[in-house]
């Protein structure tokens, strides 16, 4: 399988995955907070090398709801800094 993974635009924090079946059905509707869906990459499966997502649980999700949806919470960077730190 082929994945598709797409970043909600207005919640940075999201991702959407998705297959070659579904990927022409894919919209911002699968980001809870609507916005934008913007394309971040194609892949192939990756095994147990996987870094972002499970991709047995994007499997069985794509096949009923036609998408997966993950949080990665730290994909920003340069995450500022907790108010309680220096910089």
């Amino acid at each position: 399988m082929k994945f598709t993974v797409y970043r909600c635009v207005d919640d940075p924090d999201l991702f959407v995955v998705t297959d070659d079946v579904h990927r022409k059905d894919i919209s911002a509707a699968a980001c809870p907070g609507g916005g934008g869906i913007k394309e971040v990459g194609r892949f192939d499966e990756m095994g147990e090398d996987r870094a972002a997502f499970n991709e047995m649980l994007a499997k069985d999700a794509i096949k009923t709801q036609g998408f997966y949806r993950f949080e990665a919470k730290t994909w920003d960077p340069v995450a500022q800094a907790p108010a309680a730190m220096p910089v």
